[in-house]
């Protein structure tokens, strides 16, 4: 897994045909975006891909992430 950015967010949201592209500089911050985010995105089957546009972290991955952080005693 490549350690440099840029890395993206692809999502789809709303009716358009094509999925939306969002880009961040770490995978941190692609990563706390989706956490962020996750009430709407866990609809819109996000991924994360790398610069190269390659998937690093699928939508199941992403469930799993966060149901553990649910889990996870406050």
């Amino acid at each position: 897994m490549s350690a440099t950015g840029p890395f993206y967010l692809r999502s789809r949201q709303g009716d358009g045909p094509a999925p939306v592209l969002e880009q961040f500089a770490t995978l941190d911050d692609a990563l706390d975006a989706i956490e962020a985010r996750w009430e709407t995105l866990q609809h819109a089957v996000p991924q994360v891909l790398d610069g190269r546009k390659v998937l690093l972290v699928s939508t199941d991955e992403l469930v799993r992430m966060m149901e553990a952080e649910e889990d996870e005693p406050a």
